[in-house]
């Protein structure tokens, strides 16, 4: 059993992806427009809030009784809102204001009649930009009003008729100390290389005190007329497939025990098995007292198909709600194919092969594929907004090359932060030529395959003896496991790789749920009984429970489709760092 301040903590984590507005039918009633919204496991009235961008009051207005609730199946109709200017928006009357699509900090100013800075003031952070929905307080100003344009006709709470139409425009802006070209294009929702464009510079360096020119477009509030949208024959409210939710609930769990003890059987996978398992367990005792009721068939896969054919075959099987297991890859198709046939969950609870996705959208693969990861790299590098010279060098064997591939393409199409650093390519023999007095490079060895991660560190070891610059350098995660190189080479080279968990005693989670292990089994939890506790508790929760709850305790999950028709996998990817010979977390792509 989880401590209450535990299950606290992973509650508050929960965020949910449903369907978009523009997926939900449009209903008139009383002359008033409404999205019709059908309720699905797991939607909170504030997470249907968060779709429609609706108050939660407007939508307990409209459908009366919701406030204590809201039920499987049951229809909603959300209000549709039309984005005009209310006439006590405009003067004293109302103190807060929500952002609208398009809408810049600078148009809002105007719109109220209150100067930049005193809008800045009343809002602060607002000077990196706002966003869509965000609840802005309006402050009282003595500019207010009077010094608006008046060309169109709004009246406001007092009578007064105002024009509330912005020409295009350019004004001067004085570069504070703490900004950057980055946050003043989000701020004034100009393009950076519009801002340049009109600057006449070439690159994004600016200083405290400068003056730039900043191009405002014309801004326009009106009322828009809202056009009813035509009812669709196919409602698709969800990108996961629909369940029927039961009272109590069937569990299949796969793992190869080895329980009979045949003849070579590997007593190392048969350790991770039981460890897996035993984590798993507290899981499934936590969400117990969250309210979970289900029934856990334990099998013997061992590692052949034919035990894996044998357990698919047995007459219980054919109750399952969700099957997690087996451990290894070549195993997983038997059962993707038996889930797809059967309409059942499954889960691949370790590093699965990326095709089992194919075709299968009963498929969830826990862990990133080393594609994901290498993306998750490249998004990684793209936040720095690097002036470091940039190396990525090129893998001499196929296997590599889908990494090699997987990253650069993702460096070179992902957005980034400012100008997008100039990606260099080369062999592990152009090394030497690339590492120059006084420049910081940053090189980035997409390889699994040892012989080639050698070759490079002890090339680019060989030509940094007089060296005063700093070298990074950004592997796989089976770096870790490569003792030829030392750990005075990683700590040396800043060397990070991208890893689908980061597995540390030190947090406070692991320690609250070690102490519940050490309770029941009399021993410390390795990082596969971790694995056995993330995976059990986040598809559980999530997809029978109905509760998001994506932190783990080394895992964090963010489960996206891999394109149409296709399984799911979990996008979330780390950067670790070794430091002072320890691996420490420096960056996560959902945090």
């Amino acid at each position: 059993m989880i401590k209450y301040s535990l299950i606290l903590f992973f509650l508050c984590s929960a965020m949910s992806l449903f369907a978009q507005p523009k997926d939900a039918e449009v209903e008139v009633k009383d002359g008033k427009k409404y999205y019709v919204h059908f309720v699905q496991a797991g939607n909170t009235l504030w997470g249907i809030h968060s779709i429609y961008n609706v108050p939660v009051e407007d939508i307990v207005s409209s459908n009366p009784g919701v406030e204590n609730g809201v039920k499987e199946g049951q229809k909603l109709l959300i209000p549709i809102a039309v984005s005009a200017v209310k006439p006590s928006e405009i003067k004293g009357e109302t103190k807060t204001y929500t952002v609208l699509p398009q809408e810049t900090l600078f148009g809002i100013s105007k719109k109220f009649g209150v100067t930049l800075d005193e809008l800045v003031e009343a809002n602060p952070g607002t000077e990196n930009g706002v966003k869509v929905g965000q609840v802005l307080t309006i402050p009282e100003s003595d500019h207010a009003v009077e010094n608006l344009p008046t060309n169109t006709n709004v009246k406001t709470s007092t009578g007064k008729e105002l024009n509330v139409v912005f020409s295009d425009t350019i004004i001067e802006h004085v570069v504070l100390e703490h900004e950057t070209m980055y946050s003043i294009s989000k701020r004034f929702m100009v393009p950076v290389a519009d801002i340049q464009k009109l600057n006449g510079l070439k690159n994004t360096k600016i200083k405290n005190g400068d003056v730039i020119k900043i191009p405002i477009r014309n801004e326009k509030f009106q009322q828009v007329e809202v056009r009813e949208i035509k009812p669709i024959e196919t409602r698709k409210v969800d990108s996961t497939l629909l369940f029927k939710k039961k009272d109590e609930y069937a569990i299949a769990l796969l793992l190869p025990f080895y329980l009979d003890k045949p003849e070579g059987a590997n007593k190392a996978v048969s350790d991770y098995a039981t460890e897996f398992y035993m984590g798993a367990k507290i899981a499934m005792d936590s969400l117990e007292h969250l309210g979970l009721k289900a029934k856990l068939y334990v099998f013997d896969s061992k590692n052949d198909s034919a035990s894996v054919k044998s357990i698919l075959n047995k007459k219980e099987f054919a109750s399952m709600d969700m099957v997690i297991g087996p451990l290894f890859p070549d195993k997983m198709g038997l059962v993707a194919d038996w889930c797809k046939k059967n309409k059942v969950r499954f889960v691949c609870p370790v590093a699965s092969n990326a095709s089992i996705l194919k075709n299968n959208q009963f498929v969830y693969s826990s862990v990133p594929s080393d594609m994901t990861l290498m993306e998750g790299a490249a998004k990684y590098l793209l936040s720095l907004n690097l002036k470091d010279q940039l190396v990525l060098v090129k893998p001499t064997n196929s296997k590599d090359q889908l990494l090699y591939e997987s990253f650069r393409q993702s460096f070179l199409n992902l957005p980034s932060k400012g100008m997008r650093p100039k990606l260099i390519e080369i062999s592990v023999t152009d090394v030497k030529a690339y590492v120059k007095k006084g420049v910081n490079t940053y090189f980035v060895v997409p390889t699994n395959d040892k012989s080639t991660a050698l070759k490079f560190i002890n090339t680019l070891n060989s030509c940094t003896m007089n060296f005063n610059g700093v070298i990074s350098v950004l592997g796989t995660k089976e770096w870790v496991n490569f003792d030829e190189i030392s750990g005075e080479y990683k700590n040396k080279y800043n060397f990070q790789f991208a890893s689908p968990n980061d597995f540390n005693y030190s947090y406070e989670t692991i320690k609250e749920v070690m102490k519940i292990y050490r309770k029941n089994y009399n021993s410390d939890m390795s990082k596969m009984a971790v694995q056995g506790f993330d995976v059990a508790f986040f598809f559980m929760s999530k997809y029978l429970l109905g509760k998001e709850m994506s932190e783990g305790l080394m895992t964090n999950f963010e489960m996206f489709q891999k394109g149409n028709g296709n399984g799911f996998e979990n996008g979330n990817v780390y950067i670790l760092k070794q430091q002072d010979f320890e691996i420490i977390k420096i960056y996560e792509s959902f945090e």
